[in-house]
């Protein structure tokens, strides 16, 4: 929507105008308000960008916990480039400076840096484990890998079976990560069962989410009474129904 917005600035300016919309008309055409909006475009974008990458059926807190440490640092990265007035990060506000040339970027750079302050800030407040090294995420992600010694007492031992397990080791370079501890859960039950206290939980909204759209779509004001447990079932499975299997299974009733 900024993005459009953004595009459309001088057609917005001439509807603004026609509408005599002076207020608006004048704060549109404000140097700080465009260079606001061509940031807060590109800002806007990059969240957009982690929110793709937060969704999806078959993912787990680990994959979203690098999702945000990698964001993380892009903020830090970013913070460095502009306190040196490097705003190539931003493409939309780099291009309007460029331009501009006589636009005092002390302004600019101060508002910025103080906006990637707080949202450094707020991802540590609510992701506060991101930054911290945790022994038993390391044994989840590479069991054949991880140093024993920094597991609790009662994994150690059974973490070492399962190094020096070799078909293990094959599995785990072909098997998803899911699959791979649900299989040896009943061989490793102590590692196994951490390991999936780990994955299980759900890291993001994305399923509920997912499941609202369906019982949206399904249940309407002409089917307000309708019983969609079943169907909603339907919906939200990842399983293809086999549909010939199913038809060839049912008696014809030819007429009579």
């Amino acid at each position: 929507m900024l993005s459009r917005l953004y595009k459309l600035k001088d057609e917005v300016k001439i509807f603004l105008q026609k509408q005599k919309q002076d207020k608006l008309y004048e704060a549109f055409r404000e140097e700080d308000f465009q260079l606001s909006l061509a940031y807060l475009v590109d800002f806007f974008k990059a969240i957009n960008n982690l929110n793709l990458k937060l969704q999806g059926r078959n993912t787990n807190i680990i994959a979203h916990s690098d999702v945000i440490r990698n964001f993380t640092k892009k903020i830090h990265l970013w913070k460095r480039k502009v306190q040196v007035g490097n705003f190539s990060s931003f493409s939309h506000l780099n291009e309007l400076l460029s331009e501009k040339r006589n636009i005092e970027q002390y302004d600019v750079t101060k508002e910025v840096l103080s906006h990637l302050h707080s949202l450094a800030e707020e991802f540590m407040h609510y992701f506060p484990d991101v930054s911290m090294e945790n022994s038993l995420w390391t044994l989840v992600q590479s069991p054949f890998n991880t140093d024993v010694e920094l597991l609790q007492e009662s994994l150690q031992e059974e973490a070492i079976d399962l190094k020096c397990d070799s078909s293990a080791k094959k599995d785990f370079e072909t098997a998803k990560l899911e699959k791979f501890w649900v299989k040896y859960l009943p061989m490793y039950p102590k590692v196994g069962e951490e390991a999936l206290r780990v994955i299980l939980p759900f890291s993001s909204t994305y399923l509920c989410e997912a499941g609202f759209s369906a019982l949206v779509v399904l249940k309407t004001k002409q089917r307000n009474r309708l019983d969609v447990e079943n169907d909603l079932r339907c919906a939200l499975s990842s399983f293809n129904p086999r549909i010939f299997d199913l038809v060839r299974k049912k008696q014809q009733h030819p007429s009579h």
